[in-house]
Parts: C-alpha cells; structure tokens; sequence
C-alpha cells in the first residue's frame, strides 16, 4: 500500500512537472517495474461473507444491541460505506419524501438513496426522538461490529464485504452496471465517456432494483434461518 501510494504522489508531481516546464522526466518506478523489482499492486480482498453464511450470520445479529444490529442490517441493504452509516444524523433521513442523504462521500460526490420498505423500519425507529443533528447510531463503535457479532456466532465477515455482497446479488439479478454504481455510489472509469456524461440516475431510478436486491437478500437470509 505504501509503494502503491508513493507511486501515485511520484507520478502525479512528475506529470505536473512535465506538463508546466516541458519537461520529459520518467517516473523511477517505470524503470524498477522494468526489471522486476517493483512490488505487484494490492489486489482487492475477496468477499468473505457468502449467501449461505447470512442464516447465521442474521441470527448472531439478534444478539448484539438494537443499534448494532440495526447499523449492520442497514449496511447491508443500503451498501453504504462504514463512515457514510456511521455518520448518518436526523436531517439526513427525510421520512416524507423517502430519501436518505449522504453529503460527504469517498469520491467526494453527495450520495443519495431512496428508503425503501426494509429501510423504513430501521429508520423510522433509529430516527425516533431524535433532533436534526442527532446520531442515529451515536455510541456504536462501527469498527468493531464485524468483530462483535462473530463473538456472538457470526461467520467471519468485514463490513465491507455487506457493500460487496448487495453488487453480486445485483449483478445475478441482472441489474445493469449503471443502476449498480448509482447505488453504491461509484465513479465509472475516465474512459467511460457515456456513464460519466450522458447517464443520470435519480433516487426513482434505483428503487426498485433495490427492492429486488432487498428481496433477494432477505430471503437468502431466511432460507435456512436457524431455529
């Protein structure tokens, strides 16, 4: 990671060097790659958490407190980020017009999501009592869930793999690319001229997708539901 972020900074400043002097300087890490002494870059960690693990993993979440339990439901249904679900506030959850909000996002652009039946539940009890800049999940240590729940019996998991988990039952439902990364807020590459210009989805565009998704999750969920 830190070879890959060097890369990065090295590569951006001689780029800039290059464009502003009329320079031609060549990135040292070209040459190290040349003769194979420049590490392979950090591949994705693969998904731990499978579908037929969710039984389980459903039934250790009952055991855990309601905010945990519902922080971590929420993740999965929404494929939120950890820090976008652990910071969501009041005013971000508008109830009326079913919209969740996310101003601050990884890539910098405002994320937004509608609320969808299995989302209603938790939000509407989450959001109880509380005023415009109130935590919904104020006390939960969101690092340490994954952690907390296989203590109680979960299958080994990371938070991330719930995000990973709603793109592949996505994706086996045949929800297009671009409804995907609607959802889950991601940038199309730079190449991707039409996605990144011409293609604008709003909240109504991704509903009901992602209440196949939901759908789909929650009954892998119950299939084999213990007990």
């Amino acid at each position: 990671a830190l070879v890959e972020l060097a890369r990065g900074v090295v590569g951006a400043v001689i780029k800039y060097a290059n464009a502003l002097h009329g320079l031609e300087l060549a990135s040292p890490f070209a040459k190290l790659a040349a003769v194979g002494l420049l590490p392979e870059r950090a591949q994705p960690r693969a998904r731990v958490l499978q579908e037929a693990d969710l039984p389980a993993w459903r039934a250790a979440l009952d055991k855990l407190g309601e905010r945990q339990r519902d922080f971590l439901l929420l993740t999965l249904y929404t494929g939120l980020r950890r820090n976008e679900c652990a910071d969501l506030r009041r005013d971000q959850i508008d109830l009326v017009a079913g919209v969740l909000s996310v101003p601050e996002t990884k890539n910098g652009k405002p994320h937004s999501l509608p609320i969808t039946p299995a989302m209603r539940e938790i939000l509407e009890r989450r959001c109880a009592g509380l005023e415009a800049e109130g935590a919904l999940f104020k006390g939960v240590a969101a690092g340490h869930l994954s952690k907390m729940a296989v203590r109680v019996g979960a299958p080994a998991f990371m938070l991330h793999d719930l995000r990973k988990l709603l793109a592949t039952v996505g994706e086996r439902l045949g929800v297009g690319d671009a409804v995907l990364r609607r959802i889950l807020n991601h940038t199309p590459q730079k190449g991707d001229v039409l996605h990144r210009h011409y293609v604008q989805l709003g909240v109504e565009d991704v509903k009901a997708p992602m209440e196949r998704i939901q759908a789909s999750l929650d009954a892998a969920i119950t299939a084999q539901c213990p007990g």
